[in-house]
């Protein structure tokens, strides 16, 4: 009778079973990071999107507002106050989401105290002036935005781990 010495290795079939679930779960793992991060890119986008459009129809009413010369300080207060109040809300909602700011604070000290000027201003070049603080604050909205969705690319994420880890000094 022939014996068989127990071979102190594990059966190949059950190594073949463990190294394709390992790679199962990884290959989870991954989609699962995909999956979140570009829904945090949509939810983003869409937020950013709602807060270009409700700077619009800001710009949109104060110029209706300005237009008609007949409007008072207070009203015009109220104006912007009520809507840059709903804005600034979105803004930090944003701000806390992400961690990025949008719109600097003096940017919109700057939307909150400029239409006075329009006010009293005597000539009615007050729609250029308007447009132009519109088209400047969308404008700096895109690029805050755009330089946040492009910093935070997988590649670039690794590229700003590995130079933590290898800081210039250290490489040579």
């Amino acid at each position: 009778m022939i014996h068989e010495t127990p071979s102190s290795g594990l059966d190949p079939k059950y190594i073949a079973i463990l190294i394709s679930s390992i790679i199962a779960v990884l290959g989870w793992l991954f989609s699962s990071y995909i999956n979140t991060r570009t829904f945090k890119r949509n939810e983003t986008s869409k937020l950013k999107d709602k807060i270009s459009s409700l700077i619009e129809s800001f710009f949109d009413s104060l110029e209706e507002k300005i237009k008609s010369r007949t409007i008072k300080e207070t009203d015009l207060d109220d104006l912007i106050t009520g809507k840059l109040a709903i804005i600034e809300l979105h803004l930090k909602h944003l701000e806390r989401k992400i961690n990025v700011q949008l719109l600097p604070d003096e940017h919109i000290t700057k939307v909150r105290n400029d239409p006075y000027d329009y006010l009293n201003s005597a000539s009615g070049d007050y729609r250029k002036s308007l447009n132009d603080l519109k088209f400047n604050t969308l404008e700096l909205i895109e690029e805050n935005y755009t330089e946040w969705y492009f910093n935070n690319a997988t590649g670039h994420y690794f590229k700003k781990k590995i130079k933590n880890i290898f800081p210039k000094n250290q490489l040579n």
